[in-house]
């Protein structure tokens, strides 16, 4: 009886989610998300550590524990005798004060800039960039998925940058209120990779050189066969196409920007836009070592990943 009632109550919640307008089931979300009982950091993460326990030094499952750091579990490994926690050898590992780190990774969730979050959670400057870029290490690293369906993919250029870097390579000039790149010298700008199928999966690199060579290790090990692949008229595309068994789509002329009403490239052009947008704009830019992390941090924006979920994937990087 009281199985059929709550299948009964199911099905109306279910059918009045469905009937509301897209705030409103954001509404929602957000009130059940604010119901919910806050976590700490450590048992966010323990579980994970408890799902393949193993020495983050010699990767021994065999160790025991070995006392406490406050409210932190230590081990001593019974291979290499050294101690450890659930976050050694982690981008969160030798960070402190982690009761901030789920307000800051809202912060970085919601695209604060560093001001920005270090007033949010009452940190320094310093510490909120240590923080920005441990919490990215992960998914910059990791944050390629397999692309299906129909994918688009193009290259973009963005301008060499060592900013905050205190000596310039080449003894070269610094620019002065940024500057606009070269078209001559190739060593002035960065070629970036970004490839988005209509689920909204994301592949994205910043290549070494724009070469043939460098789309394809970068972009075909990640395309599903079978897949419609939509591009400029670049040939390293072409050849993807033909190893991974795909149809290829080529959009090279401003007259033919669609085919058959469905296959075109502004998807990861408006990508693109955004990212540049972004980086220039509310950035004020940033250093070209530092672009993987921003990619990441990109994706993870687009993806609407929570803190829990952002914090989640920093820990579970392993060196």
């Amino acid at each position: 009886m009281k199985t059929e009632l709550f299948r009964c109550q199911l099905n109306h919640i279910t059918k009045t989610l469905l009937a509301m307008t897209p705030a409103q089931r954001l509404t929602v979300q957000h009130v059940i998300q604010v119901s919910q009982p806050e976590i700490t950091i450590n048992e966010l993460i323990q579980p994970i550590f408890n799902s393949s326990p193993q020495c983050p030094h010699c990767h021994c499952a065999h160790f025991t524990k070995w006392g406490k750091a406050g409210s932190v579990q230590r081990y001593k490994c019974f291979s290499c005798h050294k101690t450890f926690n659930n976050k050694t050898k982690t981008p969160l590992a030798k960070l402190h004060r982690c009761e901030l780190w789920d307000k800051y990774a809202e912060c970085m969730s919601l695209k604060l800039t560093l001001r920005e979050a270090a007033a949010v959670c009452n940190i320094n400057l310093k510490t909120s960039f240590l923080w920005r870029h441990r919490f990215l290490m992960a998914q910059s690293e990791h944050n390629h998925e397999k692309l299906s369906g129909i994918i688009e993919a193009d290259e973009f250029f963005m301008a060499y940058s060592e900013k905050g870097s205190k000596q310039l390579k080449n003894n070269r000039k610094a620019n002065k209120r940024g500057g606009q790149m070269s078209k001559k010298h190739n060593e002035s700008k960065v070629t970036i990779l970004l490839s988005i199928d209509r689920s909204e999966h994301m592949v994205s690199h910043v290549l070494a050189a724009n070469t043939k060579a460098e789309i394809k290790s970068y972009l075909q090990p990640y395309i599903t066969t079978e897949s419609v692949l939509c591009t400029d008229g670049a040939h390293a595309y072409e050849e993807i196409a033909n190893v991974t068994q795909c149809e290829h789509k080529r959009l090279i002329s401003t007259k033919n920007r669609v085919i058959d009403k469905v296959y075109h490239i502004q998807t990861v052009n408006g990508a693109i836009a955004h990212f540049k947008g972004w980086i220039d704009v509310k950035m004020r830019g940033v250093a070209t070592k530092y672009l993987s992390h921003y990619l990441a941090w990109f994706k993870e924006t687009r993806t609407k990943l929570d803190k829990q979920q952002i914090l989640a994937a920093a820990y579970q990087y392993q060196h």
